[in-house]
């Protein structure tokens, strides 16, 4: 680990540390780390569309809420001994109401970022386009549909093609 690296890293995390309150941004104990938990922000009189089983009411197909927010996006990431200088952080990202191929988007995009701005910090530039971009470029608008399971039957989301190899998309993963 060079020591521009060192230092670099060290002032990202302190930089984030004092952005963010403790809710939002926990950096590792034991390595150069940590998670990052970004509440999307939403439009006035944002709504979701709920649609699947309901016991409660068989004739009704669906249920319309308007909500102010949504359950957080959850960044973890770890940085190499070479970031900035050569290696991206190695991340996983996590959204319980977003799908499988919604999230690899997001995968891919925060790549890209890592691809344009090579040999700089990018944790807080990928923090900023998650919580304030991330509904436009999913095209994501009011009212949003949110699929319900039947009771008693977990949720799996399948990748819409292959993915790339050495990525585990599983809460989506980037390098």
């Amino acid at each position: 680990m060079s020591s521009e690296d060192k230092e670099a890293q060290e002032d990202e995390l302190l930089a984030l540390a004092s952005i963010y309150d403790e809710d939002e941004f926990k950096r590792a104990e034991s390595a150069q780390g940590g998670e990052t938990r970004i509440c999307l922000e939403l439009p006035q009189d944002f709504k979701i569309f709920v649609r699947g089983d309901s016991t409660e009411n068989l004739q009704s197909s669906g249920f319309e809420y308007s909500v102010c927010f949504l359950p957080p996006l959850v960044l973890n990431f770890e940085l190499p001994p070479d970031y900035p200088s050569t290696s991206p952080p190695v991340f996983t990202l996590s959204g319980k109401w977003l799908s499988q191929a919604q999230l690899s988007a997001l995968c891919k995009h925060l790549d890209n970022v890592w691809e344009e701005n090579q040999g700089c910090v990018v944790l807080f530039a990928w923090m900023q386009f998650l919580k304030e971009e991330t509904l436009n470029y999913l095209n994501i608008s009011s009212p949003y549909e949110l699929k319900m399971c039947p009771q008693g039957k977990g949720q799996s989301r399948t990748p819409v093609g292959p993915l790339e190899a050495g990525k585990d998309c599983g809460g989506a993963t980037g390098s």
